[in-house]
């Protein structure tokens, strides 16, 4: 197990939430020399350094090198993972126990949440001095756990599956009833902020899994944790921005870091991919740079973008649900993954771009289509796509048990991953393979003609025409 993969780790414990997520990256981001700024302050003549803004679970992160900003490069990710959250009034007495309701928060596997020991994280919003506070919660010691009916109760479940009702049968038992329930869960939080229970206002809190992030396998060629999905390409895409930090100079593409909440449930907020956080950005640092409108749109048709979210590794006891030549296998390299309908944003020629880059780096590339026969998943790929009409690629790593609250992936992936964003980063070329124009004699016989006369192509072109380069 590389450095990388051991930081990772680390990064997986510290986040059980989306807020987590960020606090932990923004540590590792002003580690380096980054420097939070504020959405709400004049950007004008912004100088030329290493940069963080923060909405909620979200973060943006770029390097701003001197001279105006003409193109970007774009690693986007996301923060947020399936699992279930805690309503707005949660606690309850049933049947002698302390009980919380509990909503479902994206593709949650829900029998995956059966018999885990569970503890509690999020922010809550306190009163402190007449002021209002947002402040960060993380019990981390089992409070909670559904547990799962016995099989002398449901002799069928083995051979019919189980099937699990979201209001019924998921809410969480957190001890038996007594005097104090059910605020006992609402005391809880008040004495590990510090604060009484009438100080509390609001939360978004949520249950995660305690089991930390482990390395298994007979050679410890696996990584078992939750959250992977995603925060193992939020990682690799800080990781690449660090990296790619120290090649930053004047008139290059600036490297920008995108780590958004809520794509798990569609990306439809303040701090998704769909709201306007990115474009915002982008265009700021082009007016703080000297530039106007145009500029902003021209130096959009020059830039790129990756997002990175991870991908189906081929199951081995499930091979049929895997299109036949589109097996990605663990420890193998990052995976383009291209959809027909548009659920990824890959085309063929940003396909061959991010190929073409992890060759550089000694990576060989997996590729991966979804079944046909089978809905597709999606990402904040063709979000990004569409809201600023720059050309992405759509990768992540390979993984199993994808949205088990325990989900499983290689060790050696996380630095291919990294060393690929960062090739991405860094690329200060345009986006190629190249168009060859019909009107281009030096290309075209005497016996080619450009498609729109009368006369049909004849022959091929050189072999030299058809090779894609980068520049």
């Amino acid at each position: 197990m590389d450095e990388t993969c051991t930081d990772l780790l680390r990064f997986l414990q510290e986040s059980p939430t989306p807020y987590h997520a960020v606090e932990s990256a923004l540590r590792r981001l002003t580690a380096v020399g980054f420097s939070r700024l504020d959405e709400a302050t004049s950007w004008r003549g912004l100088a030329p350094g290493r940069y963080a803004v923060i909405r909620g679970g979200s973060l943006l992160a770029f390097v701003l090198p001197p001279g105006p900003a003409r193109a970007f490069r774009i690693a986007g990710a996301h923060t947020d993972s399936p699992n279930l959250r805690l309503k707005s009034r949660p606690e309850y007495a049933k049947m002698g126990y302390h009980q919380i309701g509990v909503e479902v928060y994206g593709g949650v596997i829900l029998n995956s949440w059966l018999d885990r020991d569970l503890g509690l994280a999020g922010r809550i919003v306190v009163r402190q001095n007449g002021e209002l506070e947002t402040r960060l919660l993380q019990v981390d010691r089992p409070i909670a756990r559904i547990p799962q009916l016995a099989i002398h109760l449901d002799r069928e479940v083995n051979d019919r599956g189980l099937v699990l009702h979201r209001q019924e049968h998921l809410p969480p038992v957190l001890g038996l009833t007594g005097e104090d329930a059910p605020s006992a869960l609402r005391s809880l939080c008040a004495r590990e902020l510090g604060v009484t229970p009438d100080d509390l206002l609001s939360f978004d809190l949520m249950l995660y899994d305690l089991t930390p992030p482990v390395v298994g396998g007979l050679s410890g060629e696996f990584l078992f944790s939750a959250r992977l999905d995603n925060l193992a390409m939020c990682h690799a895409s800080l990781g690449a921005l660090i990296a790619a930090a120290e090649q930053v100079r004047e008139g290059v593409p600036i490297p920008v870091v995108a780590l958004f909440d809520h794509e798990e449930v569609g990306s439809s907020s303040a701090t998704g991919a769909g709201a306007p956080l990115l474009p915002m950005l982008l265009e700021r640092l082009v007016l703080a740079t000297g530039g106007d409108r145009d500029d902003y749109h021209a130096s959009l048709a020059r830039s790129l973008c990756v997002s990175a979210d991870m991908a189906h590794a081929v199951h081995p006891n499930y091979p049929e649900r895997h299109e036949t030549r589109h097996r990605p296998a663990l420890n193998a390299g990052p995976v383009v993954k291209l959809n027909a309908q548009q659920r990824y944003a890959t085309c063929g020629r940003m396909a061959s771009l991010f190929d073409e880059l992890c060759r550089r780096r000694g990576i060989k590339a997996q590729y991966y289509v979804h079944r046909t026969d089978l809905p597709c998943g999606s990402t904040i790929g063709p979000i990004t796509a569409t809201l600023l009409g720059i050309p992405t690629v759509d990768v992540g790593s390979p993984m199993l048990s994808m949205h088990s609250i325990r989900e499983m992936a290689g060790t050696a992936d996380p630095r291919l991953m990294t060393s690929a964003l960062t090739a991405f980063l860094e690329h200060t070329g345009g986006l190629l393979p190249t168009t060859v124009q019909c009107d281009d004699r030096s290309l075209l016989g005497s016996r080619r003609r450009c498609p729109s006369s009368s006369t049909s192509w004849v022959g091929r072109l050189p072999r030299e025409a058809h090779r894609p380069t980068i520049l």
